[in-house]
C-alpha cells in the first residue's frame, strides 16, 4: 500500500485519483471492482482533513459509490424497482472512461501549446525582400519619376476645359490591362517614355500606365535607357511575358 501514497492535493478530483490507482495496478477500468482499488481509494480518505468541504465531498461521494458497488457484488441483489435507473457500476465506469478521454485530450493540447510557444511568426511587412534588379542604362528611378510628373502635369493648351463636376467618368483602367497594352506597343520596337501617353489620356490613365510600367520593370520585362542627363528616356522590351498566369498586380491586392 505504501508505494501508492501520494498527497490528494496532487489530484484534480476523485476520478483523477481512481485513474492513478488503475494505472499503478496496470488493470482495466472494468476490473476495478474485483481488485484492491476500492480499498486503496478508501485509504486515501484519511487525508481529507486539509481539504475544503466542497472538494472533500466529491471524494466522499465517489467513496460511497465504490462501497455501494462493492456491497452489491457481495450481497444478494434485491428486486429491481426502477428498470430505467442506470446501474451504479456502469455509471462509474462510464464516468471514468469519459474523464480519461478528456484528460488525454487536454494533455495532447497542452503539448501542442508548449510546442507552439517555440514558434515565432513575422508579419509580411517585417520580411525584408531582396532588392529588385532594374536595368537602367544612364537613367535613374528619380529621373523616371520626374519624367512622369512632367507628363502628369502636362496640359494641352488647345484642349477645351471641361467642368469635371458635371462630367464624371468611371475608372476603367487596370494595371493588368495597361501591361497588355504596353507589351503590344513594345513589340513594335523601343518607345519614348512620353509617347506612352497621349494628350487625350486622363490623369487616371496616366497613373495606371505608369504603375504598369513599374510592374514590368520589377518583373524584368523591360529596359529603361537615357543617353544623358535631361535626354529623352526610352523603354524597350527585354523579356516580355506572353501571359500573367498567377501574377497579382498592385491594384488587385486586397487591404
Amino acid at each position: 500500500m505504501e508505494e501508492y501514497r501520494v498527497s490528494l492535493s496532487q489530484f484534480e478530483g476523485p476520478l483523477d485519483l481512481l485513474l492513478h490507482l488503475i494505472d499503478k495496478a496496470e488493470i482495466n477500468i472494468e476490473d476495478i471492482f474485483v481488485s484492491e482499488i476500492t480499498a486503496q481509494y478508501l485509504a486515501y480518505m484519511d487525508d481529507l482533513s486539509g481539504m475544503d468541504m466542497d472538494r472533500a465531498s466529491s471524494f466522499l461521494t465517489v467513496a460511497a459509490q465504490l462501497l455501494l458497488i462493492k456491497s452489491r457484488s457481495l450481497l444478494p441483489r434485491p428486486p429491481v424497482e426502477d428498470e430505467e435507473e442506470e446501474d451504479p457500476k456502469e455509471a462509474l465506469i462510464r464516468q471514468l472512461r469519459e474523464y480519461k478521454a478528456f484528460k488525454q485530450a487536454s494533455e495532447e493540447l497542452y503539448e501542442r501549446f508548449e510546442e507552439a510557444k517555440k514558434s515565432f511568426t513575422r508579419l509580411p511587412e517585417d520580411v525584408v525582400l531582396p532588392p529588385q534588379k532594374f536595368e537602367l542604362n544612364n537613367a535613374t528611378i528619380d529621373n523616371l519619376y520626374q519624367a512622369f510628373l512632367d507628363v502628369l502635369n502636362r496640359e494641352d493648351e488647345t484642349e477645351e476645359k471641361v467642368d469635371k463636376s458635371q462630367n464624371v467618368r468611371p475608372d476603367t483602367f487596370t494595371v493588368r490591362d495597361r501591361v497588355v497594352h504596353l507589351r503590344t506597343k513594345l513589340k513594335e520596337g523601343r518607345v519614348r517614355f512620353t509617347d506612352l501617353f497621349t494628350d487625350a489620356s486622363t490623369r487616371m490613365e496616366k497613373v495606371v500606365t505608369f504603375m504598369a510600367l513599374l510592374e514590368m520593370l520589377a518583373r524584368g520585362e523591360v529596359h529603361i535607357t537615357q543617353g544623358a542627363t535631361f535626354a529623352p528616356i526610352y523603354i524597350r522590351a527585354k523579356e516580355l511575358r506572353e501571359g500573367d498566369g498567377e501574377a497579382v498586380y498592385m491594384d488587385e491586392v486586397e487591404d
